[in-house]
């Protein structure tokens, strides 16, 4: 399974020649509305983002972007919207066809390809925010969204993860460095990454510390680049 990494929440993962998109913030919308500027652009061209499926965490900018999304729609109209349901709203008022939106309750499993994607617990802001449990090629991820620290995360059903990607910038309802490496800790994944950092200045954290932190339990981890592919 290849990885890459597209700032922020956002990442590309492939599979099968399958891709799935998930939380890509292309636009510069965060700055036109609050003020927050991008600190590098989307890593990837629109040309070479090539999605098969959109699959979103939950309805603000910086994860479902209303400038972005219609753009990708058009660039590749047969491309599948997912989300739970105030992003499944959303999409339809940014007019994506219902035909094309799959609406994902919590708690539940839908396949994009050769994805398998679980909706699970988020603590955030928008109440029907989630995490997911992406499985493919035999190996699982949890990709934790945007959350606070919350005990409902330390579910047996995420224990032993091949991956754990986790927010830690510690700002706008998620968590900090510590609170990340509680859950990794509690969870032990093979190899927990941090993310949600590196795209405003006012709304990151140092990864060093998280990095550092999963060492010391014998967890691998490093601070990805936006853009780097990386494997599974």
């Amino acid at each position: 399974m290849k990885i890459t990494w597209l700032g922020q929440g956002g990442f590309l993962l492939e599979s099968g020649g399958y891709r799935l998109v998930v939380d890509p913030y292309l636009s510069d919308c965060v700055r036109k509305k609050e003020g927050l500027a991008r600190l590098h652009p989307f890593p990837v061209e629109l040309k070479d983002l090539k999605p098969d499926c959109l699959l979103v965490t939950h309805d603000h900018m910086d994860h479902l972007d209303p400038d972005g999304v219609p753009r990708i729609h058009e660039a590749y109209p047969a491309c599948r919207f997912a989300g739970p349901d105030r992003s499944f709203q959303h999409f339809l008022a940014l007019g994506i066809p219902e035909t094309q939106v799959t609406r994902i309750p919590m708690n539940s499993t839908y396949s994009f390809g050769p994805f398998t994607v679980t909706s699970v617990f988020a603590a955030h802001s928008d109440p029907t925010a989630c995490g997911y449990v992406i499985g493919a090629e035999g190996r699982k991820i949890y990709l934790s969204g945007d959350t606070n620290y919350d005990e409902r995360l330390l579910s047996d059903s995420l224990r032993g993860m091949d991956l754990m990607l986790v927010c830690i910038n510690g700002k706008l309802n998620n968590m900090n460095c510590a609170d990340a490496l509680k859950c990794v800790k509690a969870l032990h994944p093979k190899a927990a990454l941090p993310m949600h950092i590196g795209l405003f200045a006012e709304n990151t954290a140092d990864p060093a510390p998280f990095v550092e932190g999963c060492g010391a339990l014998g967890i691998r981890s490093f601070a990805m680049t936006p853009g780097k592919e990386f494997e599974l």
